[in-house]
This record gives structure tokens, sequence and C-alpha cells, in this order.
């Protein structure tokens, strides 16, 4: 996933725990890392979603340790692919990737949803 810090160099996805207030830990957040000057961004589309989680803890004075991937769908696609070793795609090849992964995703959770219905485990 090659996209340009404001130093000029490439970044890269990468994977990190974020600590807030000291009490909520979320792990394996997806960012953009730039290894030459050590800086990194959340990936923005994700920033909403960390936020609401983080809030959701504290409404429930849930103090820990929450993995990303296991609550967020985008991210779990990106670690998939990161994981793979395909992050490292031009910035068009990557895009095209991960609406393939994320098409992938949706079909399995559909799947899933089917057989749940099935099986009788859903109201509906």
């Amino acid at each position: 996933m090659l996209l340009f810090c404001n130093c000029g160099q490439a970044m890269t996805l990468s994977f990190r725990m974020l600590v807030f207030e000291n009490m909520y830990q979320v792990d394996l957040v997806p960012i953009l890392e730039c290894e030459d000057c050590n800086s990194y961004e959340l990936i923005s589309s994700l920033k909403q979603d960390i936020t609401r989680l983080v809030a959701e803890m504290k409404d429930q004075r849930r103090e820990g340790r929450v993995i990303f991937t296991n609550v967020n769908e985008l991210a779990a696609v990106l670690y998939d692919i990161y994981k793979s070793g395909q992050e490292q795609l031009e910035v068009s090849s990557f895009e095209a990737y991960l609406m393939e992964k994320c098409e992938e995703r949706i079909n399995l959770l559909l799947d899933l949803y089917g057989y749940a219905r099935k099986a009788g485990t859903l109201l509906g």
C-alpha cells in the first residue's frame, strides 16, 4: 500500500496497540507508518470507529484490551491482507485487492447469516 509521508518517503501498512487514558487498549489497529521518520497515522476511515469503540468502553466502564480486528470488519480484512504480505502493492493494485477481499468477506458473512437462519439460531 504505497502512500507517501510528509517527509516524502513511502508509508506502509502496519498494526499497533493504541492506549487511551492509560486504561483502554485497542490492539491491532491498522496504521500507515513511515519507517524513515518513525511517524504514523491512523487510517482516516477507521478513526470514527475507534473513537466510538473507546466511548463504548468508557460507558460500560470496561477497562482493558480489545482486539480491533475482532470488532471491525475493515480492520480484519486489512489484517488478512497484511498477514498475506500483499500490503506492499501500489495504491491502485492495493485498492483493487482490498475491494476483492471486502467482497469475499461480505459473501462469507452473508453465507454465515443464511446458515444461522436455516439452523434456527436467528429470530425472524
